[in-house]
């Protein structure tokens, strides 16, 4: 049986990785936030999230993922409305087809396949037949449960202090749906368990981010 927790636990280990490796105080400083934000954000412990150390007050969010049109936070009240309306989604980021992470002054690019599971009633709701699904998604069970994965790219500036500025995340390619055995489809307790070590306080590197620099 799949564990697709697994691939989250790929993508969260090549960012622990990074801030290892990475010599540059400032850039090592931004990627032990953004695995802390990583692991945060899909075990539903996503308030957690907005430490001041960890976030600016003023974040700005822009995303196209699933959407006609950009989808546009402005500012941490907006931004948390939009993490508690979705705090029992059930979705990670994957490496199963590649994980590419990239690091500079101004912030972090990485390139990961966005897995997420719901009902096929869900599925039917969100609107089939929209451009952004790549295969055939009708005959959909509204009983059975399905998989939807589309790789994305997102950009994450930070602020002098290693702090997150926002997200700007882009879906790259209409999603695939594949239906899936209700029994290997994790809960969000199940991807906290292995995501956990990862938080801030659970971890060796600094934390958040101002003692490493």
């Amino acid at each position: 049986m799949t564990h697709y927790p697994d691939g989250h636990l790929g993508h969260i280990s090549d960012i622990e990785r990074a801030a290892q490796e990475e010599r540059d105080p400032h850039r090592r400083a931004m990627l032990w936030n953004y695995l802390h934000h990583a692991a945060l954000e899909v075990s539903g412990d996503w308030k957690a999230i907005f430490d001041p150390e960890m976030i600016v007050d003023d974040p700005q969010y822009v995303m196209r993922l699933g959407t006609e049109a950009p989808i546009v936070l402005d500012g941490t009240e907006e931004v948390k409305a939009f993490y508690e309306a979705g705090e029992e989604d059930v979705f990670l980021l994957s490496d199963e087809d590649g994980h590419q992470l990239f690091v500079n002054e101004w912030g972090i690019a990485d390139l990961a396949t966005y897995v997420e599971f719901l009902s096929g009633d869900d599925l039917i709701a969100d609107g089939l037949g929209k451009p952004y699904y790549r295969n055939d998604v009708e005959g959909i069970d509204p009983d059975a449960m399905y998989k939807r994965t589309c790789r994305q790219a997102m950009f994450w500036p930070y602020d002098d202090d290693a702090r997150l500025i926002g997200e700007q995340v882009y879906q790259l390619e209409p999603f695939a749906v594949e239906r899936v055995d209700p029994g290997a489809v994790p809960t969000v307790e199940e991807i906290a368990s292995i995501t956990e070590p990862y938080y801030p306080e659970n971890t060796d590197g600094p934390t958040p981010v101002r003692s490493d620099t």
